[in-house]
């Protein structure tokens, strides 16, 4: 026999289908009764054990909610028993509605709050019931802030793709946090609400500000530092060293012959006078966003790094955006001529794999220092490399055909 802590136990899982709030919902598929299977005793077990199962029996009537109130409802067969005269037998439990789950579950509380978030639902945007059905309690978790986040839908589809801040939305309590805290749910909203034409679908995933680009809102983008070698080029009121966001860069297009790319600050800003070049901080991942620039594929373009493996893995990525990318100073003549200032390459920092951006020249050094051929994981730092054999290759450069390869 059944016992009422069996049966609070069934309407605990079946609660933790999210089933009986989506039972709720305009137009959901019906769930009630919903019976709760249970052994029924043979006329033998009767005969056996009729003491406990008339207590158990009394004990589930006890307890259902015709004497409660609420929960199970069980229906009563009364049967004629050859020796035990007419005995009364459980035939049938059944739980009647999606509150009779949650007040068998301990979870009255959180009914009453979906049914609040499902009218706020169907009053605001009934085509958001189909993700309220799949993520009830997705719902719940985003309670506190879920006017907001309708308020925010509501904005979008006011103005599809805004191009503003966050805060500048309007709504309380709005700004970058915000939107960061609730992208995931917010994306699976606008993407039902908007239009295609509001929804950049060539960004896939929410990372990297993924969300603000898929629905046109403005962002503090990366930034990328950038310096004249030319004084006949430098910018307004004599500026040579500029920070400026990434669609700056793009727009920019400046009048010179040639980019020097340096991973290293000190080099950097110590590059010397070249005629025609403009020179980027490249360090980290501003390598990689330098594939939007689109003006670097009409300048010619020198990449210098470290003389280790993790130095060519980052010449390999570059070319894989800019194939005409020239390397200097990252040669075998290089390494070898500066070896008294070679120290060791951190094994956690190595780039052991295969490059396919390399040319040559290049992968001769890289598999030496892959391989350890020239020593234990050597490493030449640029900034180690005398200044003097800067000055003459980067003067070099600048009396170089400044056209693409």
């Amino acid at each position: 026999m059944i016992t009422p802590e069996e049966i609070r136990e069934r309407a605990r899982r079946l609660w933790r289908t999210g089933r009986p709030l989506v039972s709720m919902l305009p137009g959901a598929q019906p769930l009630f009764p919903f019976p709760v299977p249970f052994r029924k005793p043979t006329a033998r077990q009767w005969l056996e054990e009729f003491a406990q199962l008339r207590s158990a029996t009394e004990t589930l009537e006890r307890e259902s909610k015709a004497a409660r109130g609420s929960g199970y409802s069980i229906e009563i067969r009364e049967i004629a028993h050859q020796k035990l005269g007419t005995q009364r037998v459980p035939e049938r439990i059944v739980f009647e509605s999606a509150e009779d789950v949650a007040a068998l579950a301990g979870e009255r509380g959180a009914l009453a709050r979906f049914r609040t978030l499902a009218a706020q639902v169907e009053s605001h945007e009934p085509r958001l019931l189909a993700w309220l059905s799949a993520h009830p309690f997705a719902a719940l978790d985003y309670e506190a802030d879920f006017a907001t986040m309708l308020a925010v839908a509501a904005r979008f589809q006011l103005q599809p793709r805004p191009d503003c801040f966050a805060r500048e939305l309007g709504i309380p309590g709005v700004d970058g946090k915000f939107i960061e805290t609730h992208r995931g749910v917010l994306a699976e909203w606008l993407d039902v609400l908007l239009p295609a034409d509001a929804v950049d679908s060539s960004v896939r995933g929410l990372s990297g500000r993924g969300f603000e680009r898929r629905y046109g809102l403005r962002y503090e983008e990366p930034s990328i530092r950038f310096r004249w070698l030319d004084s006949r080029r430098e910018l307004a009121s004599g500026i040579r060293d500029a920070t400026v966001p990434l669609s700056q860069l793009v727009a920019y297009g400046p009048d010179c012959e040639r980019v020097i790319i340096v991973e290293n600050k000190v080099n950097f800003l110590t590059l010397p006078a070249c005629a025609g070049a403009l020179a980027i901080f490249g360090s980290g991942y501003a390598i990689d966003l330098l594939g939007a620039v689109a003006w670097l594929g009409r300048q010619a373009l020198h990449y210098w790094g470290d003389l280790d493996t993790h130095g060519f893995a980052i010449l390999s990525r570059l070319r894989a955006q800019w194939p005409h990318a020239q390397s200097f100073l990252m040669d075998h003549d290089t390494l070898v001529a500066h070896r008294e200032l070679w120290t060791q390459e951190a094994t956690q920092d190595r780039c052991l794999q295969d490059l396919p951006g390399l040319r040559a020249g290049e992968q001769a050094v890289y598999d030496d220092l892959r391989y350890d051929r020239l020593g234990e994981r050597v490493r030449l730092e640029q900034e180690k490399i005398l200044f003097q054999v800067v000055e003459r290759v980067v003067g070099l450069l600048g009396g170089a055909r400044a056209t693409p390869d």
